[in-house]
């Protein structure tokens, strides 16, 4: 593949091997780490395939793992309205191909669409096709989230005063604390999509060490205790996109006004780490 920073996911997918499932098309950017299609079977249903994710690979009990070509694949047990596959490298790590059933009609096959997004990816990388972006030296894609935010401020989350960082296996996201709903934990993600707006009504637009930032109670209600804040960075792709910089805290037992005041000051640490908009 390459240096996984700078992987297209996009060029290990091709829509026109899956289009015996439906009509095709890409889906917005919404991350650096994955690529996504949108698959009609029919007028009513609606089917994102979401191929290209690296992520720790942990079998399930009873998941079978079959071989193609040089690589394997193991076969996630599906859950109502998702089905997902993962391509196994030798290191551990594997390639996350995931159907979702966005509407319509829950016998959509998304196990045989995941299987056939998974044969692709397999394919693309033995024949060495996995492409890489044009990334600028300032891109937020070069940059470990890890060495933005000093762990030694996340430590004043409360809850958090021994976290460690865990970087991602792409080197664009970096998260303290327990993965659970009921743990304070915090995260850094570098990610590509639309530019930071406000969508509801507990969110603010406001200069955060001098880069223009949305702090969103995440869903938009004040009693979630989730927060998170963004800054957009310098364009990527040609649709109108920019690099963002996320950071997420969650304070189980508080409400979205603490957590957003923990996410507004580690935010002001981490923007000064970020590269320049115009270096």
């Amino acid at each position: 593949m390459g240096d996984p920073r700078t992987v297209d996911p996009c060029t290990l997918t091709d829509p026109a091997a899956i289009t015996g499932f439906g009509e095709i098309s890409r889906a917005g950017t919404v991350s650096m780490d994955y690529c996504l299609l949108h698959v009609r079977p029919d007028e009513n249903t609606l089917i994102q395939l979401a191929v290209g994710e690296l992520v720790p690979y942990t079998r399930g009990k009873g998941d079978p793992v079959v071989r193609d070509g040089s690589l394997r694949i193991a076969k996630n047990a599906p859950i109502p309205g998702h089905c997902s596959r993962q391509v196994l490298f030798d290191d551990g790590l594997a390639m996350q191909v995931s159907a979702d059933l966005l509407t319509g009609d829950p016998a959509a096959g998304l196990c045989g669409l995941a299987d056939s997004g998974a044969h692709v990816a397999a394919e693309a990388l033995q024949q060495h096709r996995a492409g890489h972006r044009d990334t600028p030296s300032n891109s937020l894609a070069l940059v470990d989230p890890c060495s933005v935010l000093d762990t030694e401020f996340v430590r004043q989350v409360p809850g958090l005063e021994q976290a460690k960082p865990r970087p991602s296996p792409t080197g664009h996201e970096c998260s303290w604390g327990e993965q659970s709903t009921t743990s304070p934990r915090v995260r850094l993600l570098h990610t590509a999509g639309e530019p930071p707006r406000l969508l509801h009504g507990a969110a603010v637009e406001e200069q955060v060490a001098d880069r223009k930032t949305v702090i969103s109670v995440v869903g938009g209600d004040p009693m979630v205790p989730l927060c998170s804040a963004e800054t957009g960075h310098i364009p990527f792709g040609d649709s109108g996109g920019v690099e963002v910089a996320q950071l997420v805290v969650a304070l189980p037992g508080s409400d979205g006004t603490e957590a957003c005041e923990y996410a507004r000051g580690l935010a002001r640490l981490a923007w000064p780490e970020l590269p320049q908009v115009n270096p």
